[in-house]
């Protein structure tokens, strides 16, 4: 067991980490369930873990770099075991200005293809994340002919 628990410090060490990845990467590895909380409480208690450091990690990265909206963020902190009330306060709690500054982005660079296709670049954005009347909004401020 302490030969798993000094690899888990260093895997998680490298980046924030939930409770779901150590358990996938564990029972991967055949490690016993009762091993596996035991190493997850662990990682928890020496602060190597922290539920609070990972939620804000994975939403400032999904905005910053993938340019994700709530509501895909929110089905992906659900696929990585969070509840969906845990994981839309954690959303609903980030400064939604970050939100409208990645939609404006998005939709910047498809300026030319929104007065062509509107529909696919609606299309688009709502996969993104983003809701309808946002998407919207943010394009009648931008003057792209949206009404």
């Amino acid at each position: 067991m302490e030969e798993w628990l000094n690899k888990m410090r260093k895997w998680c060490s490298i980046r924030e980490r939930c409770e779901h990845d150590i358990r996938a990467k564990l029972k991967k590895a055949d490690v016993p369930d009762s091993e596996i909380q035991q190493l997850i409480a662990r990682l928890i208690q020496e602060d190597f873990m922290s539920e609070s450091r990972f939620l804000e990690s994975y939403i400032r990265t999904h905005i910053e770099y993938k340019g994700w909206g709530p509501h895909k963020i929110v089905n992906g902190l659900k696929i990585k075991g969070f509840d969906s009330s845990k994981a839309w306060n954690a959303v609903n709690s980030w400064d939604q200005k970050d939100f409208e500054r990645v939609l404006n982005r998005l939709l910047e660079r498809k300026v030319v293809e929104w007065q062509e296709n509107r529909e696919r670049v609606i299309r688009f954005l709502v996969s993104r994340g983003y809701r309808m009347e946002d998407i919207l909004r943010q394009g009648a401020a931008l003057g792209t002919g949206v009404n």
